[in-house]
């Protein structure tokens, strides 16, 4: 008998062999002779959350066509019973397939040995097979009690970095997917610690835990990188600053991506030097899940989360709080998240609808400034969205959402200056359409797509004076004086093509922006393609170009104040970026090596060239950035095939530099002080006890650039930032229901700075105990 439990909900993923994608979920292979073979000898192979199943060498060897004249015996490469040579008998060879719901994000294949022929999969054949199956059922369960089973274990995962989605092993870009269960055993506890561990991302926080961190990738800045969730643009009009202000806590999560290198003609304006996609995503069963944590500095954090499931329905119901006394003065903070994400299953397919807030209140010791210390943020986000995707063989997906976010700035938290009239208050809108469609066809698949996105400012102090001024609900004496409107539009077309062992992708962003049509055409076209080759069944190289765009913030063209100064001149920052490089994806073993080189033209820095002079915003003639980067992974469960004391072991590394036009008497804000180097290092192992476990996580950054400090008059001076290593610890003990954790972050309590003038928190210890109750 065949059932199928359930098709992961719809979803799609990749299995070529089929000429259509598929996500499946446990899937158990039988096969047998109608006289039962013993075989004794055990095969595990297991495969890490980025392999694919057309790249799995065992796999390949059953999707050939199949030869009447080697019908004979065939058999599985690692096979090694002495009992193979002497099966000489025809072949009565019978597959028997069950499918039963399969493990949060693991899909597993097990396969009874030996395969005695070779057999293409096609659509054909395996409909033919699944009505045959439930006739030899009974066969099936009556060997196997005397066949020893082998398990594979294939992770499938498909990624995000073009318009057409493919599975990770095919793509020719530098992609690092987190999943819930690996952040789950990190010594981390909000998104920006999580990025800190990815060599392509320099992490520059302000805030600890996730009160403010600025995603830098490849030595762009913080307005370069483009912030996802589920795909939907979260940027901030205002500034960069707030792009990581998201409406969702890190353990509501079911991924991380992060794509390295532009990406505009796939996500649009502002994915400028890279994309941080997080994914939510309510499970197929009812659950309820429980976490709390205490540490230092008087940090407090509580996590509910309940996913609750029907036929035709999933809920993922999420809230949380954390709070903290700050580890030295004006930087404490208080935190409030809520989200909800439901899916429904439809006739013609499955409407997913998100809606979520997060209010955030924190002291910003030099956060902007280091001239005034004693500055407080209030931050307050509305997020909703409604995103449709069909089940025909064209899909097609249709999103709307909207964004608002609340600012509160205050240069003076208490005592303030007698020049100090009021704070800043800012109110920002983002909503936006967009429509992707993916037509496949025996030349590939063809994406056709479009973005509508508003982006609208309110405030007493960003954009152009209002006519009329406007109330702020809540505070007297104050109203919006200024504000400013922009529309973006973009058209998107890509293909994509497998010939043999190349796969290639090129596409076309056709953008329009009201804004920078009141000084130019406001049009202009970005392209890009990607290219490889499959080298191997486990290499693969790869070279891509790409084109980019960044609209200047409202921040960057508005802003005035005591110490940085906007400019409303800015054009739109360009770049074309170059890479080659080669991935490795073998059983247990994954890794990537590659070179890129940026050209950057117009690029916005904030600059000066005294140190008592306040920053402006300008357009640098040109940045050029070179970097190298290398990542390699161990698993040594897959690799041994059984519970190692060492799990696994991640390392990655990457080397920048920069060359820019600009005049060297410059002093950069942002741009000129990229990593020159930073390297990470992973490890995972077992203790003493079962289900005991350690999860080590060590970071070396060595940056370019300066910051100023200032000496007890007032008078400023340039400081070089020093390299540092910092190395955070988890001890945890799981026992499936519960699990217990004890972590520290920078155990060595090194002194060091992301961002000048903002001393980064010493040793930092926290304790949590958290609950998964399946209901």
């Amino acid at each position: 008998m065949v059932f199928f439990k359930r098709w992961s909900r719809k979803s799609y993923g990749a299995f070529k062999t089929l000429s259509k994608e598929v996500k499946i979920c446990i899937l158990d292979i039988d096969f047998q002779r109608k006289a039962p073979i013993v075989d004794n000898t055990s095969i595990h192979y297991h495969r890490t959350y980025d392999d694919s199943l057309d790249d799995d060498p065992l796999l390949l060897e059953l999707i050939e066509d199949i030869d009447e004249e080697e019908s004979g015996n065939r058999f599985f490469k690692r096979s090694r019973s002495p009992i193979h040579s002497l099966l000489t008998l025809p072949l009565y060879t019978i597959p028997s397939l069950f499918i039963s719901q399969g493990k949060h994000y693991s899909n597993r294949l097990q396969t009874y040995i030996p395969i005695l022929f070779k057999m293409k999969i096609s659509t054909t054949l395996m409909t033919t097979l699944f009505c045959l199956l439930s006739s030899f059922m009974y066969a099936q369960n009556s060997v196997k009690d005397s066949t020893e089973m082998s398990e594979y274990y294939l992770e499938e995962v498909t990624v995000n970095s073009g318009r057409v989605p493919q599975v990770y092993s095919d793509q020719a870009r530098i992609i690092t997917f987190i999943d819930a269960e690996s952040i789950q055993e990190m010594p981390v506890q909000s998104f920006d610690q999580v990025l800190g561990y990815v060599a392509g991302v320099d992490m520059r926080s302000r805030g600890p835990l996730g009160v403010q961190g600025d995603v830098n990738i490849r030595g762009g800045s913080f307005d370069q990188s483009l912030i996802l969730l589920n795909g939907i643009n979260m940027n901030n009009p205002q500034t960069g600053h707030l792009n990581l202000f998201l409406p969702v806590d890190l353990e509501a999560a079911y991924a991380v991506e992060v794509l390295e290198g532009p990406a505009s003609r796939v996500f649009g304006a502002n994915a400028f030097t890279g994309a941080v996609n997080v994914q939510t995503k309510p499970l197929d069963k009812d659950n309820l899940y429980a976490h709390m944590m205490f540490g230092d500095y008087g940090l407090q954090k509580y996590t509910g989360r309940v996913n609750l499931s029907t036929e035709k329905t999933r809920h993922l119901v999420t809230g949380s709080y954390k709070k903290s006394d700050g580890y030295i003065d004006n930087t404490d903070f208080e935190d409030v998240t809520f989200f909800y994400h439901g899916s429904y299953d439809v006739k013609g397919g499955t409407f997913d609808l998100t809606a979520g807030m997060s209010d955030k209140g924190f002291g910003a010791n030099s956060f902007y400034t280091p001239a005034y210390p004693n500055q407080y943020e209030r931050n307050k986000l509305y997020h909703g969205s409604l995103k449709f995707t069909n089940n025909g063989d064209i899909k097609i997906s249709p999103t709307i959402y909207w964004n608002r976010t609340y600012d509160r700035y205050e240069l003076f938290r208490d005592n303030p200056a007698e020049w100090y009239t009021h704070h800043n208050y800012h109110q920002m809108d983002a909503a936006g359409v967009n429509v992707n469609s993916i037509i496949p066809s025996k030349f590939g698949k063809t994406s056709i797509g479009f973005d509508a996105r508003y982006e609208g400012i309110k405030s007493n102090v960003l954009g152009e004076e209002l006519n009329n001024p406007i109330p702020i609900n809540g505070v007297d004496n104050t109203a919006y004086t200024h504000g400013k409107e922009r529309f973006n539009y973009s058209l998107f077309l890509e293909h994509n093509i497998v010939l043999g062992k190349f796969t290639a992708s090129a596409g076309l962003m056709f953008n329009y922006n009201t804004q920078l049509a009141e000084s130019s055409d406001g049009f202009d076209v970005f392209p890009g393609a990607d290219i490889s080759y499959q080298l191997s069944n486990s290499v693969r190289l790869f070279g891509t170009v790409n084109t980019a765009m960044r609209i200047p913030t409202y921040t960057d063209l508005y802003y005035a104040g005591p110490t940085n100064i906007g400019n409303d001149s800015l054009k739109e920052e360009r770049a074309v970026t170059y890479e080659i490089g080669s991935k490795i994806d073998k059983k247990g073993f994954s890794g990537s090596v590659s070179a890129f080189r940026r050209y950057g033209s117009n690029i916005i820095d904030w600059v000066r060239t005294d140190p008592n002079e306040p920053w402006q915003a300008q357009n640098l003639t040109s940045l050029t950035t070179t970097g190298i980067t290398a990542n390699a992974a161990l698993d040594f469960r897959t690799l041994l095939h059984e519970e190692a004391f060492l799990k696994n072991i991640r390392m990655s590394y990457i080397w920048m530099t920069a060359d820019q036009s600009a005049p060297d008497s410059l002093a950069s804000n942002y741009v000129l002080d990229q990593l020159n180097h930073k390297l990470t290092f992973g490890l995972q192992h077992g203790l003493f006890i079962k289900n005991l476990k350690a999860d080590w996580q060590i970071v070396y950054q060595d940056r370019n650039g300066s910051y100023t400090v200032y000496d007890p008059n007032g008078d400023g001076y340039e400081q070089a930032y020093d390299p540092f290593t910092t190395v955070d610890l988890r001890i945890s003990y799981d026992n499936k229901m519960m699990y217990f954790y004890a972590e520290a972050s920078n155990i060595f309590d090194v002194q060091y700075h992301d961002i000048g003038n903002i001393p980064q928190p010493g040793r930092w210890f926290r304790a949590g105990v958290r609950m998964n109750l399946d209901l």
